[in-house]
């Protein structure tokens, strides 16, 4: 049996990238599968790695029936030229509540995937004379049935 917790991941941020096309509360936002690198972009939404669980949920008459949860780290990175560590650590907490809002609000995710929750987290910052980036760090889990 294969896990499907790569193809849940791929769900989650293809919702995501169609929430940032749609309009407000997350328009102009960067989205990636992936950290894209360097860009100019001073605000972004990034896939990290993936963790995942398998529990028994009985039997269907052909087969034995598995619960999957995917844990899928989300990143949310905002740089900004002459701030101070709380205002981005403001701007990236603004987005990961639009992120879960969003995202609660639509749980269901393509494929047969429901986003269930942010499940923990971590914030971090760095700074020089140029910039300083805030990162949110989330740990987003979903569930599927695997046959």
């Amino acid at each position: 049996m294969r896990t499907e917790a790569l193809l849940c991941k791929r769900a989650l941020f293809d919702r995501l990238v169609i929430q940032t096309e749609q309009g407000l509360p997350l328009a102009g936002l960067q989205v990636a599968y992936a950290w894209p690198g360097r860009t100019a972009e001073r605000e972004c939404l990034y896939g990290g790695g993936v963790r995942w669980t398998r529990a028994s949920a009985g039997h269907d008459g052909r087969g034995e029936l598995w619960l999957e949860t995917a844990t899928i780290g989300l990143y949310i990175r905002v740089t900004c030229p002459g701030a101070d560590v709380a205002d981005t650590d403001a701007r990236c907490v603004e987005i990961g509540e639009a992120v879960e809002t969003l995202l609660a609000a639509q749980p269901e995710l393509a494929g047969g995937y429901t986003y269930l929750q942010m499940a923990s987290g971590s914030a971090d910052y760095a700074g020089d004379d140029d910039a300083v980036t805030s990162i949110l760090a989330y740990q987003a889990t979903c569930q599927y049935y695997l046959d």
